[in-house]
């Protein structure tokens, strides 16, 4: 694909994807309707939870009301990102140095647009570092010819070691003292980095922000579709929710940034690590992580219990959750927040075994970190602190819940109620994220699947913690 078209294909896909709106005072506008269906939602959420708890009481069977954490953890999401959350870009954009760093691995497709999209910014103060990471596809010819058209781009080339020794050493090299990161499938908005800024520049609290995912691909097939909208729910629900905290999870690798002394004391420890599998997911962690959390580095505490050093070794000697992972290291004293005037487009599989793939990385890096992250966050906000305990032992019990609704009741009690009750709520909750995804986005046209993406959450992607856990100490990356 040339260059010229390339941008025409940018053009049309930011064309069709009409922004939400965001008020003054960073409320994502919605209509008075949406607000009233919101609140509808969660009231018949809760309302539901009561009655299947009842349910359970009346039969004493402690399954059926244990089976109603799931549908908890996912109310207490709603009600927090759609009421309380604001976007952060309150500050002034400023003109301090931005690196950006691109770890590039076999993209040969996309990398021009990637490039080409952080040249066009609104923010110009930037120093961009695109690091190959011996790709084998002509990524690394495609680079070198990137550079005669923009001279700025410091191109490194190096050996296969993973993506998370790719970001560490292009740190290294960077000069800013604002990082932002962008994945080599990932195209930015003009004003994305402006926006990252003006959150830094009124935060000063802020070590790590987010931006919105959108899907590149989105109108692919029925995967990346129903994918189209699951981003959606992740970035505007589950991170908006994190956000009102401060203590957003994971800033995603497609567009995350960070003030580097948030992650600085991190890196060198990260870096002399044996890599291959999570470094987003990794930074973000250490950002917004307590003191006691802090004193998990092995390097500089030695003196902790050995389980608080084989935590933090096993969430640094892998590069499956690497968005995660940095992201637990910057929470350590600062906050980590989502920003959703930030927009950047992601390219997601389109085939479903690549898509399993993936799912089965980041439920395995997922896992990892939120290990580590679990020693110390209870000493965080206590609302954030019981979703953030309740999402971490969902990734657990999820398929035994599943299988007590589906299997158990229907079976050895003879209650075709249970499932149907569970399926319909779950349902009646998933098209309401689809609905308001619509209220948000006018132009959204893959809201409906919602409800078939909680079937395939439910029935397929929960289980893969299973493999994910089998294959808990192999390196691998399980995408390209």
């Amino acid at each position: 694909m040339t260059t010229e078209l390339q941008h025409a294909v940018y053009s049309s896909i930011v064309q069709k994807n009409a922004h939400q709106r965001i008020s003054k005072k960073g409320v994502i506008i919605v209509s008075k309707k949406a607000w009233a269906a919101r609140a509808a939602v969660v009231g018949f959420g809760f309302c539901l939870i009561v009655i299947n708890i009842q349910i359970g009481l009346r039969l004493d069977d402690l399954l059926i009301v244990y089976s109603n954490i799931l549908p908890l953890y996912g109310i207490l999401y709603l009600a927090v990102g759609w009421f309380f959350y604001r976007n952060p870009a309150t500050g002034k954009v400023g003109n301090d140095l931005v690196s950006v760093i691109i770890p590039v691995y076999n993209q040969k497709a996309m990398i021009d647009m990637v490039i080409d999209a952080v040249y066009s910014s609104t923010y110009q103060n930037l120093d961009v570092i695109a690091i190959n990471d011996g790709s084998t596809d002509g990524s690394k010819e495609i680079l070198d010819n990137i550079k005669k058209r923009h001279p700025s781009l410091r191109v490194i080339h190096k050996e296969n070691e993973g993506k998370r020794k790719a970001v560490a050493i292009a740190f290294y090299q960077a000069k800013g003292n604002f990082l932002v990161l962008v994945d080599s499938d990932s195209i930015i908005e003009k004003t994305a980095i402006a926006e990252i800024m003006k959150t830094f520049n009124g935060n000063s609290d802020v070590g790590a922000v987010v931006g919105l995912a959108k899907t590149w691909n989105s109108q692919k097939n029925i995967l990346t579709k129903c994918q189209d909208v699951w981003y959606d729910y992740s970035f505007n629900i589950r991170k908006a929710c994190e956000s009102v905290f401060g203590l957003v999870m994971c800033c995603s690798g497609c567009l995350a940034g960070y003030r580097r002394e948030a992650i600085q004391d991190y890196v060198p420890y990260w870096v002399r690590s044996k890599i291959h599998d999570s470094e987003d997911r990794e930074l973000t962690s250490y950002v917004v992580a307590s003191k006691w959390g802090k004193k998990q580095l092995p390097h500089v505490y030695s003196h902790l219990p050995k389980y608080s050093h084989k935590l933090m070794r096993s969430m640094a000697d892998y590069d499956d959750a690497e968005d995660r992972g940095l992201t637990a290291q910057s929470l350590f004293n600062w906050r980590a927040v989502y920003v959703a005037s930030a927009i950047v487009y992601t390219d997601v599989p389109e085939k479903f075994r690549g898509f399993l793939r993936q799912q089965q990385r980041w439920k395995k890096g997922t896992t990892r970190v939120n290990f580590f992250v679990s020693t110390f966050f209870w000493k965080r906000n206590p609302i954030m602190a019981t979703i953030f305990y309740l999402d971490f032992m969902m990734a657990f019990i999820t398929p035994f819940i599943i299988t007590t609704v589906f299997v158990y009741e229907p079976i050895l009690h003879h209650s075709i109620w249970i499932p149907l009750t569970y399926l319909g709520g779950m349902q009646a909750i998933a098209l309401a994220h689809g609905l308001d995804y619509k209220f948000r986005n006018p132009s959204a046209k893959n809201w409906k699947y919602k409800p078939l993406m909680n079937v395939l959450t439910a029935f397929v992607t929960a289980w893969l913690i299973f493999p994910a856990l089998w294959n808990y100490k192999k390196n691998q990356w399980l995408t390209r």
